[in-house]
């Protein structure tokens, strides 16, 4: 891999991994306080955590032509 792919790989790994927090820290706060609005944006941020995995894998990871 070359150095350029190491940091876009670190660049994603940092960019997950803070949305996987904010996710597991509303359905926490979900849990604890039961408001229907972590709910929803525990479940907003899921759907980013996949989609920005998608977009990793789909869109970053293409070798070059």
């Amino acid at each position: 891999m070359s150095e350029e792919g190491k940091r876009v790989f670190k660049i994603f790994l940092e960019f997950w991994l803070l949305i996987g927090l904010l996710a597991a820290f509303n359905f926490y706060s979900y849990v604890t306080n039961g408001s229907k609005l972590f709910l929803v944006v525990g479940i907003i941020c899921v759907l980013g955590f996949i989609g920005w995995a998608l977009f990793y894998f789909v869109y970053m990871r293409k070798t070059p032509k």
